[in-house]
């Protein structure tokens, strides 16, 4: 009877615990990235990728998806290239945030509280291009999140994934050191340690997939992968340029 109600008392207490955790990692996450070269890098990556997707015409003409937005970090940087863009997050209080920090912006930047794989998506069926960064390989469903980014793009649309290959850890910090220096593996630090600190409490499964399975796993959702590659720290995430069949 004991062991049942403190097994009782933990399912009880993680939810709360999952969502504090991503909460304070959500909050912290922009002062770790911000001026971050690689991260600043992978950015400008995704809003490359983007523009090539756009469509003719005024930027605001295409709409932008941003899947698990957190407080806006990467739609702010699509919406001040123009573009109309969309942020959707499970966690409503960085949801909140977001808005708060981009209300008098002037962008044409909009934050929802859903999760996509839950909650009905607002405008699914009406988007250009769909952005999901590092969300699958922590979500509960992947499988409901895949046929909900498909669905919220219009026929011929196209997505960008990325998901990480491999747990962030010590094993990056070598990497990155033996490709690029002391000096940047430090710097990755900044990254690697928040973001270690933040797997370490959250309870979520994780799921480190090969570059097949990842591929696999978008074609069976209605995704055609048109470029893939390795990115980010030494290749710390794997990214795929997708068209909706």
């Amino acid at each position: 009877m004991e062991l049942t109600d403190t097994m009782r008392n933990r399912s009880a207490t993680q939810p709360a615990l999952e969502r504090l955790v991503a909460i304070g990692y959500g909050l912290t996450y922009d002062a770790v990235v911000r001026g971050f070269p690689p991260y600043e890098a992978l950015l400008a990556e995704v809003a490359g990728l983007v523009s090539r997707a756009a469509t003719p015409g005024p930027p605001a003409a295409t709409r932008v998806l941003d899947v698990s937005c957190g407080t806006g970090t990467l739609a702010e940087r699509l919406a001040r290239a123009g573009w109309t863009v969309v942020g959707l997050d499970s966690v409503a209080h960085l949801v909140e945030v977001g808005r708060r920090r981009h209300c008098d912006s002037g962008l044409s930047l909009s934050f929802h509280h859903a999760d996509a794989a839950r909650d009905p998506i607002p405008g699914s069926g009406t988007y250009d291009v769909l952005v999901s960064m590092h969300t699958l390989y922590w979500h509960p469903n992947p499988t409901a999140l895949l046929e909900a980014c498909r669905r919220a793009l219009k026929p011929g649309g196209h997505a960008i994934f990325l998901t990480y290959e491999r747990p962030a850890g010590l094993k990056t910090f070598h990497e990155v050191r033996a490709s690029e220096g002391l000096g940047a593996a430090v710097r990755a630090l900044r990254w690697l340690l928040p973001t270690m600190t933040f797997e370490l409490f959250r309870e979520s499964e994780h799921r480190y997939l090969s570059a097949a399975e990842f591929h696999e796993t978008l074609g069976r959702a209605g995704f055609e992968v048109v470029e893939a590659r390795q990115t980010f720290l030494s290749g710390l995430s794997r990214l795929a340029w997708c068209r909706a069949k």
